[in-house]
């Protein structure tokens, strides 16, 4: 817990909670201290193409979307050969619908696919590179799967 106090602002900060706006002054060891918090937050940590976790080509990793501070998660998978990509994506439950996008390194659409009864795949050829796949919509459990 983070303490900040000054002669305008007085406020407390719990990590995980949201805040607004907090300005706080204090004094530490004779220093003067300045803090600005434009929100302190619990962060989705695969939430943007840039916080993609990396995932490897013939394994499954199980995730959760939790609208609306996680609306989507992002991976993206090495390739070192030639190969025929394949990503599918299963929804819990089924009657949730996903989304799932496959992305060249430089953000080109390559394919994208919706869930129907539970489960979508896509598949593309793709020379040795970096791919990335995007998972969306609404809340629910679901495992991605790369081939």
């Amino acid at each position: 817990m983070l303490r900040l106090s000054g002669g305008r602002v007085e406020s407390e900060v719990a990590m995980g909670r949201r805040i607004k706006r907090m300005v706080g002054v204090g004094v530490i060891g004779g220093v003067l201290v300045t803090a600005t918090f434009a929100m302190a937050q619990g962060r989705d940590a695969d939430g943007t193409r840039m916080q993609a976790r990396q995932v490897a080509v013939g394994s499954t990793h199980s995730d959760r979307l939790s609208p609306p501070q996680d609306r989507e998660d992002w991976y993206f998978v090495r390739v070192d050969e030639a190969v025929e990509l394949k990503v599918g994506v299963r929804s819990r439950p089924a009657s949730v619908a996903l989304r799932l996008e496959l992305q060249g390194a430089t953000g080109d659409r390559l394919a994208v696919a919706a869930t129907e009864q539970g489960s979508a795949q896509v598949a593309k050829r793709v020379n040795p590179g970096i791919y990335y796949m995007q998972v969306s919509g609404g809340d629910a459990r679901y495992e991605l799967s790369v081939r």
